[in-house]
């Protein structure tokens, strides 16, 4: 699970990197993640390999940095974040894979009025 920093370009975007949560994989029950963002703190969280979804989003919304931490996406796949260069816009998608939730949370930043949207650096796509 990574928290990081968002926000206008004026922010410093500094990573607060800390444990994977969860586990599992294999042939065991699917795991869930969850990406969760404070819009008011510009911190976002994204938790993976949880045991079930309810696990998930309560620990996006603990890490993510802020009082009002909502969970903007619930994956089972891959999820992924991206934030536009010229204001605080963003985007999230699920894929089933990193490179296509990536292209398509990207896609999604682009679509409200995002430019030059991409990954935050230090918080990429993540899959179960």
């Amino acid at each position: 699970m990574f928290t990081k920093r968002l926000g206008l370009p004026a922010l410093a975007f500094t990573a607060l990197f800390l444990s994977a949560c969860g586990g599992g994989g294999g042939d065991g029950p699917t795991t869930r993640g969850a990406i969760a963002i404070s819009d008011t703190t510009g911190m976002a969280a994204m938790i993976w390999n949880a045991a079930d979804q309810n696990v998930a989003n309560d620990q996006a919304r603990s890490k993510c940095g802020g009082g009002d931490c909502k969970v903007i996406l619930q994956f089972s796949e891959c999820g992924a974040l991206s934030v536009a260069a010229n204001k605080f816009i963003y985007g999230v998608a699920e894929g089933q894979s990193a490179a296509a939730a990536q292209q398509a949370a990207d896609s999604s930043c682009t679509a409200k009025g995002g430019t030059a949207c991409a990954a935050v650096a230090g918080l990429p796509a993540q899959c179960n």
